[in-house]
């Protein structure tokens, strides 16, 4: 297909769209097949925040069975990720008696999608992703200090997480695993003339239509054999989960949300972060420069490390353990019976 045939589809497209957002998918289809480890935590529910512009974003919730709650996370899912193929660590983060919460960006996911094509990515308003990161974790959540909130960023999430952090937002800790905040590739000169005049909805020069063939070609061959497959399952069960590209204006959005993100030398709360060898010294020097930073920077963990190859995993959930059990509150002490006899 020839280059410019892209943009011209996309304005034919664009021309032919009624306006009309696609919903929140709130009820999404396991995979047939699908192994029990990454299907949802034994009471997932599924819920929305509304913003003041644009559709809604879906965020999930599921609460340990047969655990006592000793603290509360908020996973951040990174753009190219939707909250279903966080569903074994929210298992295991379970199991080990916390309280697992996700929510997706505008646009991606489950979340609502404003304009067609709806499985190409385009900007949502600015800062709405940060705006309902504070919303659900202080008008949903409500964590305090007998049950603090952990927020976990995956990628790219990691430049929402640093937005919307601030003094008063009741998050006692973050961890940012493998964190992308490069704002993606550079545009080019035509790219960045197109969306200044207004056509920020045309698609990147690559981007192509969802389809199934070219979803399982991009398994990533880094990440364990069965994990890999685990998001490519979920949108062929799934089609308002599929995400084929970028719009210019999306990647002019990533680009300015990594810009004005908050470094993490300057977050004032305990915070971890996990990162492999290409962004090790960068994340070691950030850590030494911050109160409270602890680093694990190991050449084996990759862009994607919830969904490597066990002997990898295992040292990223632990590390994330062994924090997040940091950041318990000690178990109040028992009242004395009043009346009782000294």
């Amino acid at each position: 297909m020839r280059p410019w045939l892209v943009p011209l589809a996309a304005l034919l497209l664009a021309a032919c769209d009624t306006g009309a957002p696609r919903p929140a998918l709130l009820d999404s289809r396991p995979p047939p097949g699908l192994a029990p480890r990454f299907l949802p935590p034994e009471g997932w529910a599924w819920g929305a925040i509304q913003p003041s512009e644009g559709p809604a974003l879906r965020y999930g919730v599921a609460t340990p069975v047969g655990a006592a709650r000793r603290a509360q996370v908020l996973i951040l899912p990174d753009s190219q990720e939707s909250a279903e193929v966080w569903f074994e660590t929210a298992r295991a983060l379970t199991q080990a008696g916390y309280v697992v919460w996700t929510l997706e960006w505008a646009g991606f996911g489950g979340s609502g999608r404003a304009a067609a094509p709806h499985d190409m990515i385009h900007a949502g308003q600015a800062g709405t992703a940060p705006e309902a990161v504070i919303a659900l974790v202080s008008q949903v959540i409500r964590p305090d200090p007998d049950r603090p909130l952990s927020l976990m960023a995956s990628g790219d999430a990691a430049a929402v997480a640093l937005t919307a952090l601030s003094d008063d937002l009741p998050v006692g800790s973050l961890i940012l695993s493998a964190p992308d905040l490069s704002g993606g590739p550079a545009l080019t000169l035509w790219e960045r003339l197109a969306t200044r005049a207004g056509l920020g909805r045309l698609p990147s020069p690559d981007w192509r239509p969802w389809s199934k063939t070219a979803s399982a070609a991009a398994i990533s061959a880094e990440a364990d054999p069965w994990r890999a497959k685990v998001a490519h399952s979920w949108r062929v069960a799934n089609p308002d989960l599929r995400q084929s590209g970028e719009s210019l204006g999306w990647r002019v959005q990533r680009q300015q949300m990594a810009a004005s993100a908050h470094p993490p030398a300057a977050v004032r709360r305990p915070h971890l972060i996990l990162a492999g060898k290409a962004v090790g010294l960068a994340s070691s020097e950030a850590c030494i420069a911050a109160e409270g930073c602890q680093a694990v920077i190991a050449p084996a963990l990759t862009s994607a490390p919830h969904l490597a190859r066990e002997a990898e995993r295992s040292l990223w959930l632990r590390s994330i353990a062994d924090f997040l059990s940091q950041q318990i509150p000690p178990a109040a002490p028992e009242r004395q019976n009043p009346g009782a006899i000294e």
